[in-house]
């Protein structure tokens, strides 16, 4: 694939200006492509003046409605017509197959409709009666947004984040990651030909440029999705400035089986979300916790799927499981399997590895009875396991780490799975299924503890945008 990171900054579209240290590789081979990019100090004021002039002109917020509805359905279309384009890119990004990636980021465009919907409606005004009079509440954009993305699912997360703050009104400045910058070419001319330049740009670099973005008077609202470490700078940097911080971390999320669930089932869910995006994704079930006397049944399950398991390059049609996105984090998994092994724990992995190099990692079951201690998450295709005697250890195990993000219960009886359910510290816990999909972002969850601050659903992120101004 030909070299397509750009960046876009008051409405032209250029390759940014500054090469690191840091060389990206493909993640089918491990070549060397060339050095990851950032933009100049420059550049990265000049995009923030130019959202900021959009704000305080009005020139996106105060658009007609049925014009910026009419721009926003633009974007839906221009995206949608790279889609296949934005897939290879992201596959170059993230090792998911070249198969999956454009019905992924398909999936989610349709968010941009129900965003000029929202418009049209009249997201953000409420009239409000009392026996005092009558009032009106406004939601109100904040001002520029800048806008984070992870590594992992680079264009899908960018189309629901810009949903929601054009919802609000919001001009954003967009930083993709810098392991993952490939969508940026071809997201900079969908915004270029479907929105009025400097409401959406895009800029470049680590962990330098996107502090200098955070810490920016003129940023009035920041959205971060990617690792704690990563979260901790942002949320921090926006204590400052007391500017809204929307933080999606990372998330161990279990999986807590009971006594009358079915394994057959159970692994028939659980597998596909255990390999979606590679396993790299953030609300993908992490740790298994079935009743010790049925270790074997789940063990004998997983084995069953596991075993013929299709791992190969992007590009092969019959990939189920791809490489992982990029070296250090093959490196990161694989020293995280390795401790489990060196505290007594059995490492089984399934699969055959290709012989051609790249960034590759067999799919993996742990039995980690003997390091319950180890609870940071594995992002990757690993399930670890855990057993229980009864319910409440089940409960105490799911609830014994620092996440809070998603949860999963499995269970013949659905009001005891449903109890339990409620016991599991998660925003979202799923009953008898794991989204193995794009998300149904209809549902509303939150972060809790380490997986970050805020509120995941239809409709929420644009409230986070956006401030409250009642008159009356």
């Amino acid at each position: 694939m030909t070299d397509t990171v750009r960046e876009l900054v008051g409405g032209t579209i250029a390759v940014p200006g500054v090469e690191l240290a840091t060389v990206l590789t493909d993640p089918d081979t491990g070549a060397p492509l060339y050095p990851q990019r950032a933009s100049t100090p420059e550049r990265v004021e000049e995009a923030i003046a130019t959202a900021w002039a959009v704000h305080t002109d009005g020139a996106w917020s105060e658009l007609p409605r049925k014009e910026r509805a009419d721009a926003v359905r633009a974007l839906q279309a221009e995206l949608a017509a790279r889609a296949p384009e934005l897939g290879l890119a992201d596959s170059l990004d993230t090792g998911v197959p070249q198969a999956i990636t454009p019905l992924f980021i398909g999936a989610v465009t349709g968010l941009l409709e129900s965003a000029a919907s929202r418009i049209e409606d009249g997201f953000g005004h409420v009239e409000l009666t009392s026996s005092a009079g009558g009032w009106d509440r406004w939601q109100l954009p904040w001002g520029p947004a800048a806008i984070f993305l992870p590594w992992n699912a680079p264009t899908a997360t960018a189309i629901v984040k810009i949903a929601e703050a054009l919802v609000a009104g919001c001009p954003v400045v967009l930083k993709p990651s810098e392991w993952a910058p490939h969508l940026s070419g071809p997201f900079a001319e969908a915004v270029l030909a479907a929105l009025p330049p400097g409401v959406v740009q895009i800029v470049h670099g680590d962990r330098v440029i996107g502090a200098s973005i955070v810490e920016d008077a003129r940023i009035a609202a920041v959205s971060y999705t990617g690792g704690v470490e990563g979260g901790r700078a942002v949320g921090q940097a926006c204590a400052r400035n007391f500017t809204p911080a929307d933080l999606e971390l990372s998330g161990n999320n279990p999986v807590v089986v009971l006594p009358d669930a079915q394994p057959g089932t159970v692994v028939e869910h659980v597998v596909p979300g255990m390999l979606l995006l590679n396993g790299q994704w953030c609300a993908g079930p992490r740790r298994l916790v079935v009743p010790q006397s049925r270790l074997d049944d789940y063990l004998a399950a997983l084995a069953a799927a596991l075993d013929a398991l299709p791992i190969g390059p992007t590009t092969d049609p019959g990939t189920v499981l791809g490489p992982l996105g990029h070296g250090p984090h093959r490196r990161r998994v694989e020293e995280q399997l390795d401790a489990f092994a060196a505290r007594g724990c059995e490492v089984r992995r399934y699969g055959t590895l290709p012989e051609a190099g790249g960034h590759f990692a067999a799919a993996a079951v742990v039995l980690a009875d003997e390091a319950p201690e180890l609870t940071e998450e594995v992002f990757g295709p690993v399930l670890v396991v855990r057993t229980y005697r009864d319910v409440d250890e089940a409960v105490r195990i799911a609830n014994d780490h620092p996440y809070g993000l998603s949860g999963y219960v499995f269970g013949d009886d659905r009001d005891a799975a449903r109890a339990v359910g409620r016991r599991v510290r998660a925003g979202l816990v799923t009953l008898n299924a794991v989204l193995a999909g794009p998300p149904d972002i209809s549902r509303v969850g939150g972060m809790w503890g380490s997986s970050g601050i805020g509120i995941a659903g239809l409709g929420q992120g644009a409230s986070f945008f956006s401030g409250h101004r009642s008159v009356g």
